[in-house]
């Protein structure tokens, strides 16, 4: 019997090990990139059944308050893929299709008013080839932004501001990052839907999958719990704009989330939980952006240095994020930080992954 139980613990000494996360390194990796005494940043890896999620940095730089890792943080641009699976959805639902042209959902003011908005496409929208001026980029937002820093905005005002403005290209003939689009696309989901998109993201993506902490930064909840978000002017130099409402709780960039909640949304979406089989398909179909990647229906795609990747980033009023989905690996990495101007988060997503990996 001995001699059979040492046969038994040998042959499970010679199976091969489980890897394991080297959070150690992690957190070398996070201090490396991080000061203590500078705004804070959130980072999560999710791989091969574990989760690490690390916390550095200053959730509040004039009372010295240390980030920690279920903090609320704006996602800005991140937003996308949420408001093209409620497009998306809808076209699920057969509520729409999705080389119906906008015009159809659409007031007819804003079509009149709007180069492209008359032909082109849901998906043409989705996918940033519709040609149509981006809002972000108009003297007449930015001038009204900095007239009135509090003043709160809806998507149908902040597409106003791009009337009588030339299309980049017919749709259809080119790539071009707008963030008109998706406010177009807020309006849409509202009028079909019938609800605000803030229950609409609640109903359709937030209650499914779990994301408690998640929402969409409303006038009645804005800066609701949220880190304190900064611009930076130089070493040490931080002003605080959160509360500077350039737009934010609009469909091009609205939500807050929380690192943890955050990294549930590729897992669930590419594992079916959203969306039928097709469609998710028709989302993930690209295009080539500006940027020598590729675009699907408000998501990236992009050949990463550990393969293919897919996700978004974003940035607003204070924030920086990135949410990331290594495909081969099913890794899932998300970076949340209240610098604005963080010219980190590229760098350190690619060097966790790598952590991951075993390959740093």
């Amino acid at each position: 019997m001995k001699r059979l139980i040492c046969i038994l613990l040998c042959m499970l000494l010679a199976l091969p090990l489980a890897a394991q996360m080297d959070e150690a390194t992690l957190e070398e990796l996070l201090a490396e990139y991080v000061a203590e005494d500078d705004p804070g940043v959130v980072l999560l890896v999710s791989y091969e059944g574990e989760t690490w999620i690390g916390a550095r940095g200053l959730a509040d730089l004039e009372n010295g308050t240390p980030v920690q890792t279920d903090d609320l943080f704006r996602i800005g641009s991140t937003t996308k893929p949420f408001v093209a699976v409620l497009m998306l959805q809808l076209v699920d639902e057969g509520e729409i299709a999705l080389d119906d042209p906008i015009a159809e959902y659409l007031p007819e003011d804003v079509v009149v008013n709007i180069a492209n908005a008359e032909t082109a496409t849901i998906r043409q929208m989705l996918n940033m080839t519709s040609g149509i001026y981006n809002y972000t980029e108009s003297d007449d937002f930015n001038d009204l932004v900095e007239a009135d820093f509090s003043r709160a905005w809806t998507a149908a005002e902040t597409v106003a501001t791009v009337y009588g403005y030339d299309a980049y290209f017919a749709p259809g003939a080119d790539f071009y990052y707008s963030n008109t689009n998706y406010n177009l696309a807020q309006m849409i989901i509202e009028d079909v839907w019938g609800e605000p998109l803030a229950d609409a993201l609640q109903e359709g993506i937030f209650d499914p999958l779990g994301m408690e902490s998640c929402f969409l930064e409303t006038p009645d909840r804005f800066a609701e719990g949220i880190v304190r978000g900064y611009a930076f002017y130089g070493p040490g130099d931080y002003e605080d704009i959160t509360e500077i409402n350039d737009g934010v709780g609009m469909g091009d960039g609205g939500i807050v989330c929380n690192a943890t909640d955050l990294a549930k949304f590729m897992p669930g979406l590419l594992g079916g939980d959203l969306l039928e089989d097709e469609t998710l398909a028709a989302m993930l179909e690209t295009v080539p952006d500006d940027g020598g990647a590729a675009y699907g229906l408000g998501i990236g795609v992009e050949d990463g240095e550990f393969g293919m990747q897919i996700g978004h980033d974003g940035s607003t009023s204070g924030f920086n994020a990135n949410m990331v989905y290594l495909e081969d690996e099913a890794m899932v990495v998300v970076l949340l930080t209240n610098n604005f101007d963080s010219e980190i988060v590229g760098d350190l997503t690619t060097d966790a992954q790598a952590v991951a990996l075993g390959e740093f």
